[in-house]
C-alpha cells in the first residue's frame, strides 16, 4: 500500500510541476530591465544580455555610438537621466541630469473632461487653462519626449554631449515611423489623443466631478502600483515604469512598426496578458460603474 501512495504522490507532484513549468514558460513577464538589451530607455552603447553580466552592443535605434575613446560617457546607462553630482533637482527632480524642455505644450481639451468643463473639478485639480503646465515627474519625461530635445544634452558627464547612433539621430522626432513617442507640441498630441497629465486627483476633485450624479465618488487609484505623486497628481509615471515594463513586453498592435498595448506598464499581476494588465490600470481610477457611464460594461468616461 505505501508503495502504490508513494508512487501515486510522485506522479501527481510530476504532473502538477509539469503544468506550472509549462504556465511559467507562456505566462507574460515583465520586459528587460533598463540596462538590458530590448529596453528602449537605454540609451547606453552598450546593453547586458537579460539576466546575464554579459555586455554586449546595444540595438536600440536611439542609443549612443559605441566609441570608447572618444564618447565614454556613451557606454554608461544612468548618466541619459541621472547624476550624483551637481544635478538638476528643480521640483524635486531625482538627481537629474538634464535640463527640462522649454517647450509650450497645450492640456488636453476633450469636451467631456470634467476637470476641465466643470469648474468646481477645475479649480481643485489645478487645471485651469491659464496657469496649467506639464509638472512633477511628466516634466521629467518630456525631457526627452519633447521631440526637440538632443538624447546626448546631459549636464554632467558628457563633455560637450554624448554622440548618438546616427541613424536614429539625436532627437526622438515626430517625423519618424515611431512618432508615438515624440510629443512634440506641433503635433497636438498633449491636446488630443493622450490622457490628460500633471492634475490633481483626491477626494475634493471626486466629489466636485460627482456632484448631483447619485454616486459618492470615483475611486481613487486601488492598486499599490498605480501612484499619484506627492502632490496627489496624476503623471506620466502613474501608469508607466521608467525603468522596466511590468506587464507583457511583447503584446503589440498590428502596426508598422509595432506598438505596445502596455509600453513601460507599472502593473503586472502574473497572469494576465497585456490587454488585461493595461485595463487594469485604467479602471483602478474609472471604474465602470461611474456616473458618467451607468451601470454596467462600457467604456471609460474620459476619451
Amino acid at each position: 500500500m505505501n508503495i502504490v501512495y508513494r508512487f501515486l504522490k510522485t506522479v501527481v507532484c510530476s504532473a502538477c510541476y509539469l503544468v506550472v513549468s509549462v504556465y511559467m514558460a507562456y505566462a507574460a513577464a515583465p520586459g528587460p530591465k533598463v540596462s538590458e538589451l530590448g529596453n528602449k530607455h537605454n540609451l547606453s552603447a552598450l546593453a547586458r544580455q537579460v539576466g546575464t553580466t554579459t555586455l554586449v552592443p546595444n540595438t536600440n535605434l536611439y542609443r549612443a555610438t559605441n566609441d570608447a575613446t572618444n564618447n565614454p560617457a556613451g557606454q554608461q546607462v544612468c548618466i541619459f537621466c541621472h547624476t550624483p553630482h551637481n544635478a538638476n533637482v528643480e521640483g524635486g527632480a531625482p538627481l537629474w541630469n538634464r535640463a527640462f524642455s522649454t517647450e509650450t505644450f497645450s492640456r488636453y481639451s476633450s469636451s467631456t473632461l470634467q476637470i476641465r468643463v466643470n469648474s468646481a473639478a477645475r479649480t481643485p485639480a489645478q487645471y485651469d487653462s491659464s496657469t496649467w503646465k506639464p509638472d512633477g515627474s511628466t516634466k521629467l519625461c518630456l525631457s526627452c519626449h519633447d521631440g526637440v530635445s538632443s538624447l546626448g544634452a546631459v549636464l554632467r558627464g558628457g563633455g560637450s554631449g554624448i554622440a548618438m547612433n546616427p541613424a536614429g539621430g539625436n532627437v526622438i522626432s515626430s517625423d519618424t515611423a515611431i512618432s508615438f513617442a515624440s510629443f512634440k507640441p506641433s503635433t497636438n498630441k498633449m491636446k488630443r489623443g493622450h490622457h490628460p497629465v500633471s492634475f490633481v486627483y483626491n477626494s475634493a476633485v471626486a466629489a466636485a466631478i460627482n456632484t448631483g450624479k447619485g454616486v459618492a465618488s470615483y475611486a481613487l487609484p486601488a492598486l499599490a502600483e498605480v501612484k499619484l505623486d506627492r502632490n496627489s497628481k496624476m503623471q506620466c509615471t502613474t501608469c508607466h515604469d521608467p525603468h522596466q515594463n511590468q506587464s507583457d513586453d511583447t503584446d503589440a498592435y498590428a502596426t508598422t512598426p509595432p506598438r505596445k498595448k502596455a509600453p513601460f506598464w507599472v502593473y503586472h499581476n502574473g497572469s494576465n496578458t497585456a490587454s488585461a494588465d493595461h485595463d487594469a490600470v485604467c479602471t483602478t481610477c474609472h471604474p465602470l460603474t461611474s456616473p458618467e457611464i451607468g451601470v454596467g460594461p462600457a467604456p471609460a468616461p474620459w476619451p
